[in-house]
């Protein structure tokens, strides 16, 4: 949208606030994937905006109140994007991608609020506790040679160990949000474009005619 508005003071403000609203949608988004333990830090970067003029206070909050946070910031983005007079082309063009961003979002929920049935954790759980319960009868006739098969103790211990983590690592994949770097994503990825789209458009560079 940076290419397709006027340029004049107001639409440089409505560029500026899209791109905000936009990296907003984008943590939001990382605060439904990380749950409530992540709303501090979404309300302190809501207010960076509203700090640096991007964004008012009242949407700020208004954010943090909605119950659907990222669909929330879509629908700003979508309310900016009416106020902007440019041609129909390029707002449908602009329309469609907040359409796009919204269908992801709904499927990004679907898949989210999908739980592994429970039943397939504790068939691993319990598989795997019978099998090292049993597994020192098995290393038994194996360490035989160690004074009084003590040997089987630390390598039942290290065997469980591995295993269990294995099993661990498992279930963290089901819900991998937590510890995935979302904030890298969101600040290094999204934001950062953003903030160069805005520099590119007002540095000029592009109304700039080559000299033959």
């Amino acid at each position: 949208s940076t290419q397709s508005s006027p340029d004049d003071a107001r639409h440089t403000t409505l560029k500026r606030r899209m791109a905000a609203e936009t990296t907003a949608f984008a943590r939001a988004l990382r605060n439904f994937l990380r749950g409530p333990s992540d709303d501090d830090v979404l309300r302190g970067e809501l207010y960076e905006l509203v700090s640096a003029g991007l964004m008012s206070p009242a949407q700020a909050e208004a954010t943090m109140s909605a119950s659907n946070r990222p669909m929330f910031c879509l629908q700003a983005m979508s309310a900016t994007l009416r106020r902007a007079d440019i041609d129909s082309m390029n707002m449908g063009r602009i329309d469609t991608s907040i359409s796009v961003l919204v269908d992801l979002t709904g499927a990004n929920e679907r898949i989210f609020k999908s739980p592994i049935p429970l039943m397939y954790t504790r068939l691993l759980a319990r598989f795997l506790s019978v099998f090292l319960v049993l597994m020192p009868l098995g290393l038994w006739q194996a360490l035989g040679e160690s004074w009084n098969h003590r040997a089987t103790i630390p390598a039942t211990f290290v065997i469980s160990f591995f295993l269990f983590g294995i099993e661990e690592a498992g279930i963290q994949l089901e819900e991998p949000f937590s510890v995935l770097p979302i904030e890298a994503f969101c600040n290094g990825a999204i934001a950062a474009a953003a903030d160069e789209m805005l520099a590119a458009d007002g540095s000029k560079v592009f109304d700039e005619v080559p000299v033959v």
